[in-house]
């Protein structure tokens, strides 16, 4: 399927020869004190023997190297620019900078609020008002009397961008859908959410390979592009195309960058792995040769790469730039060419990319815009056409979309993106369609209709760009209509990833299991109490992280001595490094991230402290491109219910309350489905003051390790 090949004909003896003259005897890291700083470049060479002798070269220079790019002759080394320089003299190696690319997104700012200290009465008395009232609903819960989890329906309907680009209704019913398209989303990862069906994912973020497929998206991107391409509207966003097969390929850090060698060992993936479509959301202004001949292979191969042209007013980035790469431009509701977007003759089509309603953090949803936006519609539409017949080729499907879209008044270059007429044109550029060089436009007419203009959109109060909805489970526990700030879901963001980073000092779970939900560590002399763990932690949240005087192990039911002391460690160390964590240091911003740090910590419960039916521990043993543990396919429920609890500790953050065991029990008691068991549960629960009848079926004491 792939071309191994990617450069021309080189000498292997000409590489040998280079690098006995660039290196020789000398002790490389030597040469390098003598000159500048070092930074990582890419190096391509043609074949295996000439890989070898450059590796055995470069050996304590590398960062970078997997069979991904081994198989295709790459790697990255950090360098010196001189013995950069070294290398490029050489007409037998390719050498370039391992630059930087950015999702083509634009920022949104959200508001910031303040809070406000309580009095250890009120600390006190708030505390028992609560625990009053959970025991309560508890005790309804057991009943049968569930008034408070009736849930208003979600209203799902087909947005503007849907409706101007004629997708709304199109796709079929799966069960009518002969052959999926697999579908590659090269991004910062596809969280875990309703409404999107993930059929795997695979991350190349070295640095993030802990995160759970919970929280692998850390900036929202991923999944919101994602939500255009394949919502399914069960939290109120439809997509294009519901029935693709759906792989999140995270590339992108939690800044929305990557290194381009990041990108090319993506797209060398999507090769290996069968991928038809990938839908590149990102961009850079930096041509590349290695870049080019990565998109030129896929392209060879019969995948379809659809590229966002980017926002900076300018002339069109790479990859959209690159011919082999459909480049997609943003339009506003008025049917024009949105003022951010770049713009060039290497356009293809242009989609909607302003006001778009797209799926956020956690079943909520977020308004925004950018030629990002804009070219998951195309991937969705490429989709609909091509699981037609997947025997037809990529440049008539490319050809297809082109040749439908609608006239846009303010440019010739590209047309609007036309779902309907694409599938009206499908069977006859089908029949008649030979190749891309021997196409004839004038067999096929034109799109003679005209776009619609929606100025409603624009004056809809509704549409409050930077602003998080929750989902109607969250708001059951919640009526008032007020909306989580941006800000703040990036900071709750940013705290659910924290544990797992290494600058935290908090990863591993068996070297600090009450940060990832593991009942017992390496060194831990006692069981962990997750459940009491999520309730210290989200308490001295609210208080935006600071732990007061009431605050003693007393007052935390069921928590070890060690747990409880290091715990109050790792928070009062987080004091002098907020500014550093934070989009703003602020009390409400600790408070989202204190809050975020405990999801992680409770939802790795599912993942750590779980067992199958049978009582066996459910660990990390490699399975494909994912892991038992993190598998959100592996007994699937357990991501169901941690899905249902991070929703409810949500209505809590709302509420500026804590969680605690009532959030556990209420998210087992609504999801459960009996097909895993939850290590020492029943306990945990019990020693925190809550019981339910349904413990017992969930409960394991000693599994099977």
């Amino acid at each position: 399927m792939m071309n191994k090949k990617v450069l021309r004909k080189i000498s292997g003896g000409l590489i040998l020869t280079l690098a006995v003259s660039l290196f020789g005897n000398m002790d490389l890291s030597a040469y390098a004190q003598e000159t500048t700083e070092i930074q990582p470049y890419i190096i391509a060479v043609e074949d295996a023997k000439t890989y070898d002798t450059v590796e055995e070269a470069l050996s304590d220079n590398l960062v970078v190297e997997t069979p991904v790019l081994s198989e295709n002759h790459i790697m990255v080394a950090e360098l010196t620019e001189p013995e950069a320089a070294a290398l490029e003299r050489d007409d037998a190696v390719w050498i370039e900078e391992d630059i930087i690319l950015s999702a083509s997104s634009l920022e949104m700012s959200g508001e910031d609020k303040t809070s406000e200290e309580m009095t250890i009465e009120e600390a006190h008395r708030r505390k028992a008002q609560i625990v009053k009232r959970n025991q309560e609903e508890l005790e309804a819960w057991e009943r049968g009397e569930r008034d408070i989890e009736d849930v208003e329906e979600v209203t799902a309907g087909y947005e503007w961008n849907l409706q101007a680009i004629h997708a709304d209704g199109v796709a079929v019913e799966e069960e009518q859908v002969a052959e999926k398209v697999r579908v590659a989303v090269l991004d910062s990862g596809v969280d875990y959410v309703s409404g999107i069906n993930l059929a795997g994912y695979v991350n190349f973020v070295d640095e993030d390979q802990e995160t759970s497929p919970m929280f692998q998206d850390e900036t929202g991107h991923g999944t919101g592009i994602a939500s255009i391409i394949a919502g399914n509207g069960e939290n109120g966003v439809y997509g294009v195309n519901p029935n693709v097969e759906l792989y999140s390929v995270k590339v992108l850090d939690g800044e929305n960058r990557a290194p381009l060698s990041r990108i090319i060992r993506a797209i060398y993936w999507c090769m290996e792995n069968d991928i038809h479509i990938i839908n590149m959301s990102f961009g850079t202004s930096v041509y590349s040769k290695l870049f080019k001949q990565a998109v030129a292979n896929a392209n060879r191969a019969g995948l379809l790469l659809i590229g966002a042209a980017g926002n900076g007013k300018g002339a069109v980035e790479y990859p959209a730039a690159f011919p082999e790469v459909m480049a997609v431009t943003a339009t506003n509701p008025e049917a024009q060419i949105s003022e951010f977007s770049n713009r060039g003759d290497e356009l293809d089509v242009a989609a909607p990319g302003e006001k778009i309603r797209v799926i956020g953090f956690f079943n909520g949803s977020i308004v925004t815009h950018g030629t990002s936006i804009a070219a998951p519609h195309v991937t969705g539409v490429a989709s609909l056409l091509w699981e037609k017949d997947l025997t037809k080729s990529s440049s008539l499907i490319r050809q297809l979309i082109c040749q439908s879209a609608r006239k846009l008044e303010d440019t010739d270059v590209c047309g609007l993106l036309d779902a309907g007429y694409a599938m009206e044109l499908y069977d006859q550029m089908a029949d008649t369609y030979l190749s891309e060089s021997t196409q004839k436009e004038e067999l096929w007419p034109e799109n003679a209709e005209e776009p619609e203009i929606f100025e409603e959109v624009a004056l809809d109060d509704a549409y409050v760009e930077g602003r998080w909805t929750r989902s109607g489970h969250v708001t059951s526990f919640e009526k008032t209509p007020e909306m989580f700030s941006v800000d703040e879901i990036s900071n709750v963001r940013r705290g659910v990833t924290y544990p797992d980073q290494k600058a935290s000092g908090w990863e591993g779970c068996n070297s600090n299991p009450r940060w990832h939900g593991k009942w017992k560590g390496s060194t831990t002399k006692d069981n962990v109490n997750y459940v009491a763990i999520l309730e210290m932690v989200t308490t001295i949240a609210i208080e935006g992280g600071a732990i007061r005087s009431y605050m003693d192990r007393d007052y935390f039911r069921g928590i070890d001595v060690d747990s409880y002391k290091q715990i109050k460690a790792d928070i009062r160390n987080l004091e002098g490094q907020y500014a550093g964590l934070l989009t703003h240091d602020t009390l409400v911003n600790r408070k989202c991230f204190l809050y975020g740090c405990a999801m992680h910590a409770i939802q790795d419960a599912f993942a750590h402290s779980t067992t199958t039916p049978t009582g066996h521990l459910i660990t990390h043993i490699s399975r494909g491109i994912c892991t038992y543990a993190d598998d959100e396919t592996y007994y699937k429920n357990r991501m169901e219910v941690a899905k249902a609890l991070t929703e409810y500790m949500l209505a809590q953050l709302n509420r500026n309350d804590f969680s605690s065991g009532k959030e556990v029990a209420k998210a087992l008691n609504s999801t459960y489905d009996t097909t895993f068991k939850m290590v020492k549960i029943k306990q945990f629960l019990n020693d925190n003051g809550y019981s339910s009848s349904t413990l017992k079926d969930i409960n394991i004491d000693t599994p099977i390790e």
